[in-house]
């Protein structure tokens, strides 16, 4: 039985894009969350001597490629972020946070679209500012980039111009 449960959370935390928080995996299992609990931890422990891994985000988990394998895997992987939505995640590492309203002058009429499936991913925030919205990237964007980010721009700024 805990085989199946392991197998079924393990299922779910693959195909899932963004962590999920343990009340949610055991509402989306229909099991109760002790058993989630125990779960993690048989996952945590099959992976011990794998390329995977059980990475906590925050309260979230998600099973993801070892920090050690991440250039490989993402060399061959297909990019779950379009190239606008890295145009505009490039905007916000540049501006720190901003206006929608400015992102959709520099991008145009996909702005909400690219911006809803970058807040899904847990990549952005929307912060509500009177009849204006501000946008900025979370703590989960750079906990998931933040170190590969610094190593390219230090590479940048090596090569002369």
């Amino acid at each position: 039985m805990e085989d199946e449960v392991s197998n079924r959370t393990e299922a779910l935390l693959i195909a899932t894009v963004t962590a999920l928080a343990k009340n949610e995996i055991a509402a989306a299992l229909s099991i109760d969350p002790k058993v989630v609990s125990k779960s993690l931890g048989i996952l945590k422990k099959r992976y011990e001597n794998t390329s995977l891994e059980l990475k906590m985000i925050g309260r979230k988990y998600k099973v993801g490629v070892r920090d050690k394998y991440s250039d490989l895997a993402f060399k061959y992987s297909e990019s779950e972020i379009s190239k606008g939505e890295l145009e505009i995640i490039g905007l916000l590492f540049r501006k720190g946070k901003t206006y929608i309203s400015h992102v959709e002058r520099l991008r145009g009429k996909k702005t909400e679209e690219e911006l809803d499936h970058l807040g899904k991913l847990g990549l952005v925030e929307i912060i509500p500012r009177g009849r204006r919205r501000l946008v900025k990237l979370t703590r989960t964007f750079f906990q998931k980039y933040g170190k590969e980010l610094k190593e390219r721009v230090k590479q940048e700024e090596k090569v002369p111009s």
